[in-house]
């Protein structure tokens, strides 16, 4: 269901003069507004603090917020049915859910479809730097997979609200999605040892342009991940893991996030390369380490 909560207009470009000379201001930003769409529900089967009940991988049809449209920022939640949040200390986690537009392939692992919106229970807030956006067009079609865990005795229906913030088709400088995994290509999962460790995967980039923002995902006992550009030099995003407790475990709530007009400038051909740190009190199998940034061709 779409909920849109605020009106939408469009902005126009403003100017100016400057004592004695002609200068021409910045544009102005463009006018926004925000559309939630709640994608669900799920429930998720009963289970306890050592063996959660899980939902492991459902992919569904993905609603977008608009037909033609630029998305300017993007916030995810986990929620009940009235809305309220659902997290941890009530039993739900949401381990993770990735939106894929079907229409287009994926920049850096091109087999498969474009990934341009993901999460964990981290629940990352996403907002591009003024006069950027991520376009959206009517031919577009997203697929949603979710991955929902519960650690509650008893099941648990969900949703995942994300609200949007959207402008007119066109408004903004686009940009696309760069997935820089440290699994690679064929899965996001690896192994990590009890201990502190790295692990690494490199990318030959095909593509040239200015990096705006960036966020990482990584699961219990990810210290921080990052992602470089070898061929320069240049940090593109260093995203540290906050961890709190929930639920009486301690977990991740936070990946930090990387903003700016730019961030790096790539050049096709340029290798770069995702590091992700951990320090696992126990060898896991299934961990992840992700830099997901957008990049504004050209």
């Amino acid at each position: 269901m779409i909920f849109v909560l605020a009106a939408f207009a469009l902005a126009l470009a403003c100017t100016g003069n400057a004592a004695n000379a002609a200068a021409k201001k910045p544009a102005a930003a463009p006018a926004t507004q925000t559309v939630t769409v709640k994608y669900g529900p799920w429930t998720i089967p009963a289970g306890t603090m050592d063996r959660p009940g899980e939902l492991p991988n459902v992919v569904s049809a993905a609603p977008k917020p608009c037909a033609n449209c630029d998305i300017v920022g993007e916030k995810p939640d986990l929620v009940y049915a009235d809305g309220s949040t659902a997290d941890m200390n009530s039993g739900p986690m949401l381990h993770h859910f990735v939106i894929s537009n079907l229409s287009a392939h994926d920049t850096v692992c091109p087999l498969s479809p474009d990934r341009i919106w993901a999460s964990g229970d981290e629940r990352t807030e996403k907002n591009m730097p003024d006069g950027y956006g991520v376009p959206v067009k009517s031919y577009d079609r997203w697929a949603m997979l979710t991955d929902l865990m519960n650690y509650s005795s008893a099941p648990k229906t969900v949703y995942i609200s994300i609200t949007y913030t959207i402008t007119g088709a066109g408004a903004t400088t686009p940009v696309r999605s760069l997935w820089l995994d440290a699994g690679g290509c064929l899965s996001s999962y690896y192994s990590v040892p009890a201990g502190p460790s790295t692990h690494t995967w490199s990318w030959t980039s095909t593509v040239g342009g200015r990096i705006v923002f960036a966020n990482g995902h990584q699961h219990a006992g990810g210290v921080h991940v990052k992602a470089a550009d070898d061929t320069t030099g240049a940090l593109v995003c260093d995203s540290p893991a906050t961890y709190d407790t929930m639920g009486g475990m301690s977990t991740i709530v936070r990946m930090g996030t990387c903003a700016g007009d730019p961030l790096a400038t790539i050049r096709r051909g340029d290798r770069l390369t995702v590091t992700s740190y951990y320090d696992s009190p126990t060898a896991k199998n299934d961990v992840m380490g992700i830099v997901h940034a957008y990049i504004a061709e050209g």
